[in-house]
């Protein structure tokens, strides 16, 4: 009789843990609205590399990260049964985090509201991000102009002069268009020691160089069009006091881009280079998000739901591929 009253008391006990704790392996889950995390601003000073903050502070948190937009820094976080991403947008000083997919997490898009891990993971982000961004050291500030006025000079207008411009933070001993398909350049970059300890390529380092690589590329090819020019970093490296990698264009133009949300289906179509269909294509599938709040921020409304691939027709005389698209899948 006391065994099986033991037996009872355990039983009960597991069942009360299970039901406190949203342990699925009784079925039972604790859903919560999805959190929405907004225009948070950030205690950084002005003209601060707020990109490669986001990613040392998701980093530190066990995300993966990769830059899909000049203000979008895509941070992934998995373990063995359960998957999360999101978008991490930035404007000015602040930043937002937006629900992109999730795996295991039970996701109900027309409940808005999913397992607790996951607004646990993004809240841990927002937090490590202000944080980090508490013990930014700020750069030294420039000084202020000096004015001079000649001895004996009439003149009571002071002559302004102006304060050197601050050393540039890197040169270049190598850039180059890669043979073969013309898309490709491959760069080496000596860079100061300031540059060198950050984890990823600085704001400046990478907008100088998506200047001289679109420069190139429309004088190869004369594009016109240089806003349908995607600029990607696939690949570098900082290693004694160089930067060594390649820069890859993708002339990716969006179209048309429709969308039912009663249907909850839309279809893109994207102008492409022949030359670059596979690559295209598998950014396209990756970066739908992206591409619709080109078209419209406000599509979607407040977050953005998963998109599944659908139909892909490749029209190679026209020169552009069309993807239809289902969310909330």
């Amino acid at each position: 009789m006391g065994k099986k009253r033991i037996r009872l008391t355990w039983v009960f006990a597991c069942l009360c843990c299970a039901m406190l704790t949203g342990c699925s392996m009784f079925g039972i889950v604790v859903h919560k609205p999805v959190v929405v995390i907004q225009n948070v601003a950030v205690p950084l000073p002005q003209g601060s590399d707020i990109t490669a903050l986001i990613q040392r502070s998701a980093h530190a948190r066990r995300w993966t990260t990769s830059i899909t937009a000049p203000d979008v820094v895509r941070c992934t976080l998995a373990a063995h049964s359960w998957r999360i991403v999101v978008d991490v947008r930035h404007s000015g000083p602040s930043f937002s985090i937006e629900y992109v997919e999730t795996e295991g997490l039970f996701y109900r898009p027309d409940m808005q509201d999913i397992h607790s891990r996951y607004n646990r993971s993004v809240e841990a982000l927002r937090q490590r991000i202000l944080r980090d961004a508490a013990k930014f050291i700020p750069p030294q500030p420039i000084a202020a102009p000096v004015y001079v006025v000649a001895p004996g000079s009439t003149n009571t207008v002071p002559q302004s002069v102006t304060p050197p411009r601050p050393a540039v933070p890197y040169t270049i001993e190598l850039f180059e268009r890669e043979g073969g398909d013309g898309f490709s350049y491959r760069f080496v970059l000596a860079i100061s020691d300031s540059a060198a300890a950050d984890l990823t390529l600085s704001r400046r380092i990478q907008s100088d160089l998506r200047e001289a690589v679109r420069a190139d590329y429309a004088a190869a090819t004369s594009t016109k069009n240089l806003a349908s020019l995607r600029i990607e970093f696939p690949q570098y490296a900082i290693k004694d006091g160089k930067v060594e990698g390649r820069a890859q264009v993708m002339a990716v133009e969006l179209l048309e881009f429709v969308y039912d949300p009663e249907t909850a289906h839309g279809r893109l179509v994207v102008k492409v280079n022949p030359q670059q269909y596979e690559l295209t294509r598998q950014w396209v599938r990756e970066n739908i998000a992206t591409l619709a709040h080109d078209k419209n921020a406000t599509l979607f409304g407040i977050g953005k739901p998963r998109f599944t691939i659908g139909r892909e027709d490749f029209r190679k005389d026209e020169q552009v591929l069309e993807v239809e698209f289902q969310t909330g899948k």
